[in-house]
């Protein structure tokens, strides 16, 4: 076998690795979701909710009032404790609802080109010539359920999901708040 048919030969196998590796990346970006009860609560005996104002994390910094995010964050959560069996009220509730919604940008490299010309060296093939890559938009939605008597958290739920378009953010939103409350207890 000739240096050049080795070097393609790895080259192919390399690249079919690196697909490999692409595709694994991208299924991982699919979801994340963690909950946390607290020791001593009883979630499923809470009948009511207030909700607080969700927090957005902007390139401003921290903002109550984000009028994009907020309003979006706010109708998936009420919808899916809604769902639960819970009511919502304004005054005296068991339970209110804190959240905060974070994003990130991951750059990950797609492909490495290497060079698989022989120049009568040893090392043909053994550095990058090109890459190419992009930026993965993540998400993650943090809620946290507070008892208002004991005024201590009840249940933490985070969930970190790949972001699409931002014509795509409600769905996001309302698919990461779904992902959480499927963790939660319905009431008896």
């Amino acid at each position: 076998m000739s240096i050049f048919n080795a070097c393609f030969d790895v080259s192919r196998r390399g690249v079919a690795a690196l697909t490999l590796l692409g595709l694994a990346s991208s299924l991982a970006t699919g979801g994340d979701v963690r909950t946390f009860p607290a020791r001593g609560f009883a979630l499923d005996t809470y009948r009511t909710f207030k909700m607080l104002p969700p927090k957005v994390m902007t390139k401003a910094g921290l903002r109550e009032d984000e009028p994009t995010v907020g309003p979006l964050i706010a109708a998936a959560l009420r919808k899916e404790l809604l769902q639960k069996g819970l009511t919502e009220v304004t005054a005296g509730a068991d339970l209110e609802i804190s959240s905060l919604a974070a994003a990130v940008s991951i750059p990950q490299i797609e492909v490495l080109i290497y060079s698989i010309a022989y120049e009568g060296t040893s090392i043909a093939g053994t550095a990058p010539i090109a890459s190419m890559g992009r930026y993965n938009k993540e998400g993650t939605l943090y809620v946290n359920l507070i008892d208002a008597r004991a005024n201590k958290s009840a249940w933490l739920g985070i969930s970190t999901r790949a972001m699409g378009r931002p014509d795509s953010l409600e769905n996001d939103i309302n698919k990461a708040a779904q992902a959480l409350f499927k963790k939660y207890p319905a009431i008896k």
